[in-house]
This record gives structure tokens, C-alpha cells and sequence, in this order.
């Protein structure tokens, strides 16, 4: 298996959610989803060359599952995190509604519920890394686009954000001493009525 910009130290980490002790095959243990009916059919444990990592596909749904954890920003800003693009939806536009679906998006989520806020971290189809929007479904989620195309499409692709910094540009300074609630994965095509599928590892949270 191929691992770009090589693997992660995790000095300092808070936490580090990988699927190592999860049974290939199955809805990995401690993630959670609303849709309970179809989590297991987009969201597995697969095993290749020995190591176990969490692989999702979806066919014309969207079905975001969820770890909840709280942690101390401006103690662990950092996240970290592999991924993997396999199949990419077609017709994708996350400036709209109706293309508003990715192949890999890894979000962290602030706040109450049921009313929470998100940055959702992404890899887009069309717009260019870097981008910076607010979700057409909702104000309250602000979307980074960290990667883009299908360039490294099949290979294993390694991502650090600043979550802290982050959240201080796009949602401003008047919380003092944010705190992150937890996790959120999401693969979906429910949109664009397609298809999307890739994969997740090692998750990370940690300290500068």
C-alpha cells in the first residue's frame, strides 16, 4: 500500500482514531449515524496488506456517521489524517445543492446540538484546494477545500489542518477557547445521484 508524505509521528497526540482492532467487514466500533439502517451498507473495515483502514462507498446517498469527542483547541489544534479517492461523483459543484457531494470529507464539528457548528475539510472534484465557502445547506458549516482532482486518485494521501486557526478565520475571534466535539465522516453522491466511494485511516488530534 502506498503512503505519501510519509507516516505520521504522533508526538503529542491527544487521541487517534484508526480501525486496527475493528473486524474487516463490519461498521467500525465508537462511530455513530442517525441512519442506522444504511451506515453499514456505505461504511465498512477493510484489511489490505495487513493494516485495517475504514472504506466507504455510496451510492445515491449521503450518510454521514459521527465520533463524538471533546477536546481543547488552543491545547490540540492540529488534525490529522490519511485518505484515499477512489471513485469520484460526477457533476459535483459544492457552491450549489444540487452538486453538493464529495468523494472524501472529514469535518469538525463545535458547539451544542442539535444545532452545531462545522469546518468541513474536503477533497473536491472541480474546485481548486484552497477554496473557501459556506455550505449551500447550512450557515453554520464552512467547507475547506484541502484537495482537488483526481491526480492522486488510488493513492494514499496525508492531511495536517490547524483546526484552531481555522476556526478563528471563519467563524471569528468571540469565542475566547473553542472546544471540538467531535468527528464527522462523510461520502456522499445522494445530490448528483451517483456514485462515491474512498477510504479513511488514522485520524489524529494533536498538539503543535
Amino acid at each position: 500500500m502506498i503512503f505519501l508524505d510519509a507516516p505520521f509521528i504522533f508526538a503529542q497526540s491527544l487521541f487517534t482514531l484508526s480501525f486496527e482492532n475493528d473486524e474487516a467487514g463490519k461498521f467500525p466500533a465508537g462511530w455513530s449515524s442517525r441512519d442506522e439502517e444504511n451506515r453499514g451498507r456505505v461504511y465498512s473495515v477493510r484489511a489490505e496488506d495487513g493494516h485495517r483502514f475504514l472504506h466507504a462507498d455510496a451510492q445515491r446517498v449521503s450518510v454521514p456517521i459521527g465520533y463524538e469527542k471533546t477536546w481543547d483547541l488552543k491545547e490540540f489544534p492540529l488534525l490529522r489524517w490519511r485518505w484515499r479517492a477512489l471513485v469520484f461523483p460526477e457533476g459535483t459543484d459544492e457552491r450549489k445543492k444540487s452538486g453538493n457531494d464529495n468523494v472524501l470529507s472529514v469535518y469538525v464539528v463545535f458547539g451544542g446540538w442539535p444545532i452545531p457548528r462545522s469546518i468541513k475539510y474536503t477533497w473536491s472534484d472541480t474546485l481548486p484546494a484552497g477554496t473557501i465557502l459556506e455550505s449551500p445547506l447550512s450557515g453554520r458549516t464552512k467547507i475547506i477545500v484541502v484537495r482537488s482532482g483526481r491526480s492522486m486518485a488510488g493513492k494514499w494521501v496525508a492531511e495536517e489542518r490547524n483546526v484552531l486557526t481555522d476556526y478563528r478565520s471563519l467563524f471569528g475571534e468571540g469565542e475566547k477557547n473553542p472546544s471540538a466535539r467531535g468527528i464527522l465522516l462523510l461520502t456522499d453522491s445522494d445530490d448528483t445521484m451517483t456514485r462515491a466511494a474512498g477510504d479513511y485511516d488514522e485520524i489524529a488530534v494533536a498538539a503543535k
